[in-house]
């Protein structure tokens, strides 16, 4: 029984360390704050506080452990410069200046814990030191058995027993501790490592020696000749001197290590790629770094994976560099920029541009490949053109032209036409061994975008001649050039985009030629065709392509057309994406062709947009259903022809001519204006803006005595003549107006 006790006490011994738990640590990058998400056991307590460099993070379970290896994979080291293991239990958060820290538990088993910009909040619970942990509880040693004196030297243990009884009752050290012992041998090589770099000195506790006598002690060697000594060591090629710390500095040591607005910048090093390559066979250089790739151990040696990674980034492996640094979980400094590069020269974007904030102004080659990070680059950022030109100048040959053309139209995008010309320039100076059909794309965007559409256009009739795989893209940017132009495009370009498209479904491309082609067909008037191609490949969904064609069917499509959108097709598609101003423009149609009701549908589920279009269609709709008030309330504020014109079928409605004609007269329509104020007897209004029978019978009427006659005052002779005169001139206009009227 004894045997079965000490096994079970020493099997739990040897299984206690492996029911260490590890917490995983993800990481990721937003514009204000870097996060950490801590993957505990759900009820693990923890405790975050202020520590020597940063934040300490402790948890109550001490024998956790926990995976760093992947923390800067997602996140630069502008908030967080550094994590590690403090002590059992404890995690260590090196932070930067102006960077505080917040946390709290998303759910049981995930803690969340946010760097933010800025200074903590005055009442934070995280900014107070962390107190130290609880000390142990002292070791109370056994206090033996108490044995009487008739019992001693009687009894002798069993000889099983025996072996386990302590022979002297002095306290026996506990053995070390693993871990502390672990993280004793570390910290002596960390400091050995410093002392070596010269970034600490020994401290001298060497007892006093008395001095040797003159006749024994050497001269000792002045400054001049210490300096003497020194003296050419730079100037001698096989010798050169350089720490980690040097190399960890790179181009920061000087004072171009930062961009324009103050952020670090990568170092020159990590895109170093011409001197990767160096002109070497392929073979030889991939073989060379897989060689280098395992240790005499057969473990893996991150300088062999930096070296194999370098060779195949140099060669435009990009999918086979990314396979290495995931493979073999490289977490050096520059693993995680490589992966992006990676990314680039394969997809032409990074997966993460974020790596890349604030390198587009630095003075280094991180320019470059910042400005290739993104899709676009962004608007609101300063980029050093200059940077990112000279860094693509010493790319290797293939990689110019592989990334020349794509670079090329990062600057179209924004607007740098220039600074496309010269990548252009810079990829052309090789002569024919860079040029291809995605160049002459480039030439024929910068021949466009300088108004020269004869140049571009004999540009893409080349590349279509040819036959070559830019074809799609030479098809489409005629398209967009033609469309962007108010020209409409003609049916065998369309054809042929549409052949292409079918080529390369199920891509970007295949898909920006099938919208193209659509758009086409609407600007040709082939509206049928147009929403038929949208229906069967199920881009109705797409809202500014649905949207451009109804607003466009609304403006320029037949009558027949728009009726069969409205009632059958399109308009009736609940899954159809449509802006609000696409219904706006389709229902002021129908109320044009007198379908109020069907208008009246087509927007009844926009909620208020408060934009002058919808104000002028829910007018008209309230005049079709009789409720001149409430058009007129829509109406308020408006300022336009349009809304006069409302305002006078609104009064109108009303009854109120004469301010019917007021507004028809303010919208600059005189005939109604005229024949409102007729039937209300305005004749000064019918003299100014009625026609010309209309007219001369208003000013006869004002300006003959009949209009001024007083039958109580007997007129004098002359009077009556012009009265009598007057009378026949208003003869003369009813019988032209009577007689206008029987012609109409």
């Amino acid at each position: 029984m004894i045997h079965r006790g000490l096994l079970a006490i020493l099997l739990a011994l040897l299984w206690a360390p492996s029911l260490a738990q590890t917490v995983a640590i993800r990481s990721g990058e937003h514009a204000d704050f870097s996060r950490l998400v801590f993957e505990i056991p759900a009820d693990e307590t923890w405790t975050l506080g202020r520590g020597a460099d940063g934040y300490l993070l402790r948890f109550g379970n001490a024998g956790l452990d926990f995976a760093f290896g992947n923390v800067f994979n997602l996140i630069p080291r502008t908030r967080l410069t550094a994590i590690g293991r403090a002590e059992p239990g404890v995690v260590a958060l090196a932070v930067s200046d102006n960077v505080h820290a917040e946390a709290f538990l998303l759910r049981p088993g995930i803690l969340v814990l946010d760097l933010r910009n800025g200074p903590a909040p005055a009442n934070s619970p995280f900014e107070a030191p962390l107190d130290a942990p609880p000390a142990p509880p002292p070791v109370v040693l056994p206090r033996p058995q108490v044995r009487l004196p008739l019992d001693i030297g009687r009894m002798t243990p069993s000889p099983v027993v025996g072996r386990f009884l302590p022979t002297d009752p002095r306290p026996v050290a506990a053995p070390p501790d693993p871990k502390v012992e672990s993280a004793r041998s570390e910290l002596m090589k960390q400091i050995g490592r410093a002392a070596s770099q010269g970034l600490l000195e020994p401290a001298d506790i060497t007892p006093d020696r008395p001095p040797p006598p003159a006749q024994d002690r050497a001269p000792a060697p002045d400054a001049a000749d210490a300096g003497a000594l020194l003296a050419g060591l730079e100037a001698r090629p096989n010798i050169h001197v350089e720490t980690s710390i040097d190399r960890g500095y790179g181009p920061q040591a000087s004072g171009q290590g930062r961009s324009a607005l103050g952020d670090p910048c990568y170092p020159d090093a990590y895109f170093d790629l011409a001197a990767w390559g160096e002109d070497r066979n392929p073979a030889a250089l991939i073989a060379e770094g897989r060689g280098a790739l395992l240790d005499i151990r057969d473990a893996t040696d991150p300088a062999g994976a930096e070296q194999l990674v370098c060779a195949y980034l140099a060669l435009g492996f990009g999918a086979e560099a990314r396979a290495v640094i995931d493979t073999v979980r490289l977490d050096t400094p520059p693993a995680a920029v490589w992966r992006e590069l990676a990314a680039i020269i394969d997809e032409g974007v990074a997966e993460t541009p974020s790596v890349f904030d604030g390198q587009l102004s630095c003075p280094t080659r991180a320019a470059l490949w910042a400005s290739l990070a993104w899709p676009r680059i962004p608007s609101n950022s300063e980029v050093d053109e200059a940077a990112v030109i000279r860094g693509f100048s010493e790319l290797p040959l293939h990689l110019r032209r592989h990334l020349g053309p794509i670079l090329a139209e990062r600057f179209l995008d924004s607007g740098a036409t220039e600074s496309a010309t010269r990548i252009r320039n810079a990829v052309a100076r090789a002569g024919d061994k860079t040029r291809t059909g995605e160049l002459t794309i480039v030439e024929a965007r910068i021949d466009i975008t300088r108004g020269e559409t004869e140049a571009a256009e004999a540009r893409i009739d080349d590349i279509l001649s040819e036959g070559g795989p830019a074809s799609p893209e030479a098809v489409a940017l005629r398209i967009e050039n033609q469309l962007k132009s108010g020209l409409v495009p003609d049916p065998d370009t369309l054809r042929l985009a549409e052949a292409l498209a079918y080529e390369r479904r199920d891509t970007p491309l295949g898909g920006r030629l099938v919208q193209l082609a659509i758009r086409g067909h609407a600007a040709q008037g082939n509206f049928g065709t147009a929403f038929g191609m949208l229906r069967h490949h199920g881009l109705d969904s797409v809202e500014e392509l649905s949207s451009d064609l109804v607003r466009a069917l609304a403006r320029d499509g037949s009558d027949a057309d728009m009726l069969r959108e409205a009632f059958a097709g399109v308009l009736t598609t609940p899954d159809a994406a449509l802006t609000p101003r696409a219904r706006l423009a389709a229902a002021d149609r129908l109320l044009d062709l007198g379908f109020a009701p069907r208008a009246g549908e087509v927007v009844a589920d926009l909620p208020p947009l408060g934009i002058d279009e919808e104000r002028l269609v829910r007018a008209r709709l309230a005049l079709a259903a009789g409720r001149p008030g409430e058009a007129a309330q829509y109406l308020s504020g408006l300022d336009t022809p349009e809304a006069d014109l409302l305002r006078a079928e609104a009064a109108r409605a009303r009854g109120d001519l004469a301010e019917a004609a007021h507004y028809y007269g303010a919208a600059g329509d005189t005939a109604r204006q005229a024949a409102l104020a007729w039937r209300e007897r305005d004749w000064s209004t019918v003299e100014t803006a009625g026609p010309d029978g209309q007219s001369g019978y208003a000013a006869i009427r004002q300006t003959t005595p009949a209009a001024a006659f007083d039958p109580a005052q007997a007129p004098s002779l002359a009077g009556a003549r012009d009265l009598l005169e007057g009378s026949a001139v208003m003869r003369d206009r009813l019988k032209d107006l009577l007689a206008g009227t029987g012609t109409r």
